[in-house]
């Protein structure tokens, strides 16, 4: 081959490498909006005390976790 083929040649495989590149990135992204989405919706079916079990409460912006300590084991010393 040519250098300048080889060149041609590289260039485009490269091009090729950076646009599947950014496609599975963008993929990758919409499989975890998907997952949010989802979560989002199991979370909004549950109750308060419910979501007190697994250690959340809704909030205005969506979901937090509690801070109290909800297994009344006192400070940590050490």
């Amino acid at each position: 081959m040519s250098l300048e083929i080889d060149t041609i040649f590289r260039s485009r495989a490269h091009s090729r490498s950076v646009l599947f590149s950014a496609l599975r990135v963008c993929v990758a992204e919409f499989r975890n909006y998907l997952r949010r989405r989802e979560t989002n919706r199991a979370l909004s079916r549950l109750n308060e005390s419910e979501l007190k079990d697994i250690g959340l409460q809704r909030t205005e912006l969506g979901y937090s976790e509690l801070h109290d300590d909800r297994f009344k084991l006192g400070p940590r010393r050490g």
